[in-house]
């Protein structure tokens, strides 16, 4: 429990956890008193206090007084909401706020507003209902961000066997989102994954040559360069005719646009109004293009440091921090297609007799690409020995 916030409670350990704000300490008390036997009580003294308790406790509804010093409760229940979205929002208010508590809610900023003094009865009912609304959002959020990630994971898996190079790139550059999803703390990152994923379905429109060169990061010609450019556009049209994914086709259409806008026509977005998914695939993207091009991890870090412009500067530190120690995941070991398991990576491209790809580099195993691998191993089409980490 946290004392700096006020934290008093006698729930059980498993009652649902709220958050009551309010400048005056005998009001805090006797809400405590009121509600203490249904729920887990946090309190604190003012929206900045609250702020901070909110970062290391989980709650499913905050209880705020419109007038307080410094930030008022409209404006803190604001902030709640831009920080904390799943949780629901009750602004207690006097008569004399009445209008100003209208119009929080006309905004969408809180769920219901109490005038003072507010009954018991009132009281409870209204935050077992809200406490009842949350549990309900979070269990969509979390159903809608299950279904759709193993949705993805599908479509991705399947597109990787039909071309190796484009979507073993997109598996690639997931892993690094992930990675800087962690580092960042962010705490609800499905959508950077499925953003990662999808961002090069468009490379299908890509003949193989062209595919191969941007794999192994070879140059490319004039015309060759225009094919590329287009394939984040070419994503992004694919991928907003899925519902629920409008904000993700987003992200990957600007997934080239740099964050302090040069170059940028005006209507794209720069800074922090690029959503995050776009800023951490801009860096991934270009992560895994210079780990293409050049031997050493340090020199693929220098240049994109050297040249800045481009990255949010919190991520790229993230990405520097995570990988600046590092020239490897550890050292790749040759073994028989008997002995290959899922989660291992390929760690060269694997081609048939005839040098057409069947598996880029850096692919993470899955028991239908061992299938795929058998197969071909059986038609004497593949060796049976190769290199993997993990």
């Amino acid at each position: 429990m946290t004392s700096a916030a006020g934290l008093l409670s006698r729930a059980s350990t498993d009652a649902p956890s709220i958050l009551l704000v309010d400048d005056e300490v005998a009001i805090l008390d006797g809400l405590r008193r009121q509600l203490r036997k249904r729920f887990t009580v946090h309190t604190a003294s003012g929206g900045a206090e609250a702020l901070e308790l909110l970062k290391t406790e989980q709650v499913s509804v905050v209880v705020s007084d419109m007038r307080m010093p410094q930030m008022n409760g409209a404006t803190f229940l604001s902030e709640v909401r831009s920080l904390y979205p799943n949780v629901v929002r009750i602004l207690l208010t006097g008569q004399a706020d009445t209008q100003a508590a209208i119009t929080a809610v006309n905004e969408g900023q809180i769920y219901r507003f109490l005038t003072k003094p507010c009954p018991p009865e009132v009281l409870l009912e209204e935050i077992g209902s809200a406490v009842e609304l949350n549990r309900l959002v979070t269990a969509e959020k979390e159903l809608l961000g299950s279904t759709l990630r193993r949705t993805v994971e599908a479509l991705t898996a399947t597109l990787s066997l039909a071309q190796p190079a484009a979507f073993g790139r997109a598996l690639r550059i997931s892993r690094t989102v992930t990675e800087l999803a962690e580092a960042l703390g962010v705490e609800d990152a499905w959508e950077l994954e499925v953003t990662a994923m999808l961002s090069q379905l468009g490379a299908v429109t890509l003949p193989p040559n062209v595919l191969e060169k941007l794999d192994a990061g070879r140059p490319l010609s004039e015309e060759e360069a225009e094919m590329a450019d287009r394939v984040p556009e070419v994503s992004r049209k694919l991928v907003s005719v899925i519902p629920r994914l409008e904000g993700v086709a987003d992200a990957i259409g600007w997934q080239r646009a740099r964050y302090d806008g040069r170059m940028s026509p005006l209507d794209v977005p720069r800074g922090a109004d690029l959503p995050l998914a776009a800023r951490v695939l801009r860096v991934a993207v270009d992560f895994d293009l210079g780990t293409s091009q050049r031997p050493a991890v340090q020199d693929t870090l220098a240049a994109m440091s050297s040249d800045a412009g481009p990255y949010d500067p919190r991520i790229l530190e993230a990405l520097v921090g995570l990988h600046g120690a590092e020239e490897v995941a550890g050292e790749p070991r040759e073994i028989g297609i008997d002995d290959l398991e899922p989660g291992m990576v390929i760690f060269d491209d694997i081609l048939t007799t005839d040098d057409v790809m069947l598996i880029s580099r850096g692919t993470v195993v899955t028991d239908p690409l061992i299938l795929r691998l058998e197969n071909y191993i059986s038609q004497g089409r593949v060796g049976s020995r190769m290199r993997v980490q993990g």
